[in-house]
């Protein structure tokens, strides 16, 4: 008997045990199975011990999932810079949860977003940020939903694309400690911004965004791995530029 509570014990200490969870907004918690989120009806179906139910977005308080596998292979792959691994470990649960408040699936749409940039898949981008701004209207991931709308509707209109930026400059939420999903939208607004004032041949202030994702706002790891990247290449190629 001991050595099975034994095994019981290390397996819920592992996360073996681990499961979904809602809670709702009159205060009830449920425990089970997140399957997918309804983009067209907007309610998350919802498995547990009683059956399976849908649930609108207006009754729920809170999402706590539990990361689906493909999840931490796809984070790997992009700290890597390895887009096409990123949009195959990442596609399928970002279809699956995209419109759900939770910081895995966030996390995973941003990058999605970002790889398909990367890999010149401009309409497969569009076509998420355009999802993503439909299930995220107001905070941190409607703000990346629209600078990644922003990015992927503005082709070669650099000045375009600054315009647009400059637009949603006011939405941004700077403090001595931003929220994870702050610092998130605030190192995707100023990689992209950075990006377009290195091909308008700004290069200080493109350097200047570049090190302030780096160093202040270096939230998902990879991109403030591609902005340190995109900052040494850039002091590399022009002696002149002041990094401080």
């Amino acid at each position: 008997m001991l050595p099975r509570l034994f095994c019981l014990l290390l397996l819920a200490a592992s996360g073996g045990f681990a499961q979904d969870q809602l809670r709702l907004t009159t205060g009830e918690v449920i425990t089970g199975t997140a399957v997918k989120f309804d983009e067209a009806n907007q309610v998350l179906v919802f498995k547990f011990d009683k059956g399976t139910l849908s649930y609108q977005r207006k009754q729920i308080a809170e999402v706590s999932l539990k990361e689906r596998p493909g999840v931490a292979e796809g984070r790997k792959a992009l700290e890597e810079g390895n887009m096409a691994e990123v949009v195959a470990r990442w596609k399928e649960p970002v279809g699956q949860f995209l419109g759900v408040d939770n910081p895995w699936v966030l996390e995973c749409a941003g990058g999605l977003g970002q790889a398909y940039l990367a890999l010149g898949q401009v309409a497969e981008a569009e076509t998420l940020y355009g999802k993503m701004k439909k299930g995220y209207t107001s905070g941190p991931a409607s703000l990346r939903a629209e600078i990644g709308l922003a990015v992927a509707t503005s082709g070669r209109d650099t000045a375009g694309l600054l315009a647009k930026l400059q637009g949603l400059e006011g939405q941004l939420k700077e403090s001595l400690r931003p929220l994870p999903a702050e610092r998130e939208a605030l190192a995707e607004f100023y990689f992209a911004r950075g990006g377009a004032l290195e091909k308008r041949g700004e290069l200080q202030k493109a350097l200047d965004d570049y090190l302030r994702v780096s160093v202040l706002y270096p939230d998902p790891p990879s991109l403030g791995q591609r902005s340190a990247l995109k900052a040494e290449a850039l002091r590399q190629a022009n002696k002149g530029l002041v990094t401080e």
